[in-house]
């Protein structure tokens, strides 16, 4: 993994920011510059689904910022490893529960890479050790551009997978633990 995406982790992990989901912002994809070779795989932001104090009262910071790296360059190698396909931007999603467990999603703009390639990156980085948690569920997401990156997740921001909203009531709801119990059942 480059550098400047570990460093960028670093920073976005150091203060375990709050970032809550909403349904909507148009995220324009900035546009490649056609000169530069498109990278296999640049990691952008890291983000943190629950509020701080929750992030901060389950996983300690020294624990989950090399877990985080470690998904990242598991994803990067994948990628690297698949045929080259057209541009994609979106957010590698990690969902750690205590004992150890740990579960990942893809969420990308059109055109998605092909389900081979997404279940490449998945396993990839459901073979990574996860920290140890406590307390209930943590979920992160690391976002990328494969391939010189195209056009973003379309919905939530930051996204979630499109199966996700089945779980939210009419009236909305929340990214909590009785949510995060109902997409991946123990």
């Amino acid at each position: 993994m480059k550098a400047k995406t570990k460093a960028a982790i670093l920073i976005g992990l150091a203060g375990f920011s709050l970032s809550a989901c909403d349904q909507g912002g148009d995220r324009s994809a900035a546009p490649a510059d056609a000169e530069a070779p498109a990278e296999v795989w640049v990691g952008k932001d890291v983000v943190l689904y629950l509020p701080d104090p929750v992030m901060k009262a389950r996983v300690e910071v020294s624990a989950l910022s090399p877990y985080v790296n470690a998904a990242a360059t598991a994803a990067e190698g994948a990628v690297a490893a698949a045929p080259v396909q057209p541009g994609a931007s979106g957010m590698l999603l990690l969902m750690v529960k205590p004992g150890g467990r740990a579960k990942a999603w893809v969420v990308t703009g059109e055109p998605a890479p092909s389900a081979a390639t997404v279940a490449a990156v998945v396993k990839a980085v459901e073979a990574v050790p996860a920290p140890a948690v406590r307390e209930g569920p943590i979920l992160v997401g690391v976002g990328f551009e494969a391939w010189g990156g195209g056009a973003p997740p379309a919905g939530a921001s930051p996204p979630i997978p499109r199966d996700w909203y089945g779980y939210f009531s009419k009236d909305g709801g929340r990214l909590d633990d009785a949510f995060m119990a109902r997409v991946w059942p123990d």
